[in-house]
């Protein structure tokens, strides 16, 4: 009887020790979820506090760049207007043309107009090499993406090998048609083009050169100002998603 007294007891208290232990073990494991959830936690805070910072840099990239676009826009329809009046002189009847100075104006407008793509890509380039996944709206993420790697890229083609071009060839053109007198403005040198009849409105060289104008700069007035609307989009989707 005594042993058998005994060995309850064993049992009994074995049976305290497996609960004991299997409490310890529950605890643990809670402790390690609980830290674990935690730590997701902070890393989740962390990769958004990330993602937000990239945005607002790209937000004040764009914030910079759009009023250049723009700018360029206003440029390009001086040129444009200067073009449009240039061409109303090559169709005016022999001895009907306006003023050596309106022309003149015109002439030197279109001779020191020109165009070039800046842009700051630097937070984009960050982002990319830290991963564009960094960013967890996926419709945001892509127009980013195809802004920087697309859009604004065809626009640094299109200024680099078609309008540079046009531009070169311009001067060449000019240089040719006109004899330019060059004075200094304190540190800035000012062209004067030298009008000595109005012999050059109705030569073909001067009116393809017009022609070309036109088409180069409407062109590019589009594109510019295509591409300046989609950064203006992109910078208010950006600007929703920091108020989230």
């Amino acid at each position: 009887m005594l042993n058998f007294l005994r060995k309850l007891r064993r049992n009994n208290m074995n049976s305290k020790y497996l609960k004991y232990a299997l409490g310890e073990i529950v605890l643990v494991v809670i402790g390690i979820l609980i830290a674990l959830s935690i730590n997701n936690a902070n890393e989740s805070r962390k990769a958004r506090n990330y993602e937000l910072k990239m945005l607002l840099e790209i937000e004040n990239a764009l914030g910079q760049d759009i009023p250049v676009f723009e700018n360029f826009d206003s440029i390009l329809s001086v040129w444009n207007t200067s073009i449009i009046y240039l061409t109303n002189e090559i169709n005016k009847p022999k001895g009907h043309v306006s003023s050596v100075d309106s022309i003149q104006f015109h002439l030197t407008k279109i001779n020191e107009i020109g165009v070039f793509s800046i842009y700051n890509n630097g937070p984009y380039e960050a982002l990319k090499s830290s991963g564009m996944d960094k960013i967890s709206n996926d419709e945001l993420r892509n127009e980013i993406a195809r802004l920087y790697s697309r859009d604004l890229p065809s626009i640094d083609i299109w200024i680099n090998e078609i309008m540079r071009e046009h531009i070169f060839n311009k001067y060449s053109v000019m240089d040719e048609l006109f004899d330019i007198k060059i004075e200094a403005d304190g540190i800035v040198l000012k062209k004067e083009i030298i009008i000595e009849d109005f012999k050059f409105l109705s030569n073909p060289t001067f009116h393809e050169l017009v022609g070309n104008m036109y088409s180069v700069v409407n062109s590019t007035k589009r594109r510019m100002k295509n591409c300046a609307e989609k950064m203006i989009a992109l910078r208010l989707k950006i600007d929703q998603e920091l108020q989230n």
